[in-house]
């Protein structure tokens, strides 16, 4: 039986300079994947964080790039 796969690419904050704020959008990440991975997601790999040094915004991003078995 040949397995079949979709895929998805989300981009959640997983760093800021605040650590408090840091704390916050750590944890709504980890809620967000969490939500992903009980509706059968899984996660294939992480890619790095991007931060943009020309805004005020002191916020960085990782992609996580998911995938679910099509049944």
């Amino acid at each position: 039986m040949l397995n079949m796969y979709t895929y998805k690419k989300i981009e959640l904050v997983t760093r800021n300079s605040s650590w408090w704020k840091q704390v916050k959008y750590r944890r709504e990440s980890a809620f967000t994947l969490n939500n992903w991975r009980k509706q059968g997601w899984r996660l294939i790999k992480k890619v790095g964080a991007e931060y943009n040094s020309k805004k005020a915004d002191t916020r960085s991003f990782s992609k996580y790039f998911l995938r679910k078995k099509i049944k």
